[in-house]
């Protein structure tokens, strides 16, 4: 109880004074944890961002260099694609054209079989080349309302030598006036001269390594082109086969032909 005597200062403290002061060391020691931890991530983060920033800074020779190498790259493989799609479209283009194509002839082949085109007067004409003859005849049976005459006249064969033959060439005069035009080189012995004999001049000059041979053409086709038939009519001499002379010339109404070729007795 109390006899109006002061307290003392022993009365007026805290009974556990230590616990207060734990309490204050405590709440020290975590704000300094908390602030270290906060200082280490800003510390990391800057670090991160100025080594990320010196990666990826445009003004780095070295990083000028990744960024275009990406591009070229990303430039190849963007010309691939496009050079493939491309392709791919032609592809596809060229099976439409085909397949168009096809349908339409085979349209018109049923239409022709249908009308019943045929050839008539087959003519023979003069020799164009070594053993190949000129011959035409005409398409009939051809209506006058059909356009495709040409046509026609490509698509319809005609047998000479007991073979078949696809026209070289069609003229149109109209209707029942179309012109199938071949050039037959088999069977055609008329139109097949031949070198009767030959003269060797020797070499062309002293140490030209080259001979000179001449030949004579005979059964030259009448009405023939003599230039066409030397420089066709092939000859073997000497273990060289040749498809015609290399030089043709005419001498007293005879064709003559020329070879040049090495020859190691010359040298």
């Amino acid at each position: 109880m109390n006899d109006g005597k002061p307290c003392s200062s022993s009365e007026a403290e805290p009974l556990m004074p230590g616990r207060s002061s734990h309490h204050h060391q405590s709440f020290k020691s975590y704000i300094r944890t908390a602030l270290i931890a906060i200082m280490t991530a800003s510390i990391a983060i800057i670090i991160f961002a100025s080594v990320f920033n010196t990666c990826n800074d445009p003004l780095d020779p070295d990083v000028r260099d990744r960024i275009r190498k990406d591009w070229d790259i990303e430039l190849r493989q963007h010309q691939k694609e496009t050079i493939k799609r491309i392709d791919t479209q032609k592809r596809w283009l060229q099976e439409d054209n085909d397949r168009i194509l096809e349908e339409r002839q085979k349209h018109e082949e049923e239409e022709r079989l249908r009308l019943n085109m045929f050839w008539t007067n087959l003519a023979s004409h003069t020799c164009t080349t070594y053993a190949t003859r000129e011959y035409t005849a005409r398409l009939v049976n051809v209506p006058s309302y059909y356009n495709r005459r040409v046509e026609a006249c490509m698509a319809t064969p005609i047998k000479i030598h007991g073979t078949e033959y696809m026209p070289k060439w069609c003229e149109d005069y109209g209707p029942n006036n179309v012109i199938g035009h071949w050039e037959v080189d088999q069977h055609e012995p008329d139109c097949a001269p031949y070198w009767s004999w030959y003269k060797d001049f020797g070499c062309v000059s002293p140490g030209s390594g080259q001979r000179r041979i001449e030949h004579y053409l005979e059964n030259l086709p009448l009405g023939g082109d003599w230039k066409e038939f030397c420089a066709t009519a092939p000859v073997s001499f000497r273990g060289m086969h040749f498809i015609g002379a290399e030089f043709c010339f005419q001498k007293n109404y005879g064709t003559y032909g020329h070879w040049v070729f090495d020859d190691e007795s010359c040298k």
